[in-house]
């Protein structure tokens, strides 16, 4: 599900360098990208990388 960011309460969104979103940007829930599981493998420019989400609830994305 792709979220904008003026529907999303402004501590769900992510900060930039200049403390707003660009208005292009697309926000991901990562409780969505993962629904439910642990870990996922995104494909990008041909190589495999693996999101995953470790016990304390960060996210570590590896080549």
């Amino acid at each position: 599900m792709v979220t904008s960011p003026a529907s999303l309460p402004l501590s769900s969104a992510p900060p930039s360098p200049t403390g707003t979103l660009p208005e292009a940007a697309r926000v991901f829930d990562s409780a969505q990208l993962l629904d439910g599981r642990a870990e996922i493998y995104i494909r990008h420019q041909g190589e495999l990388y693996r999101l995953r989400q470790t016990r304390q609830g960060k996210l570590i994305l590896t080549k």
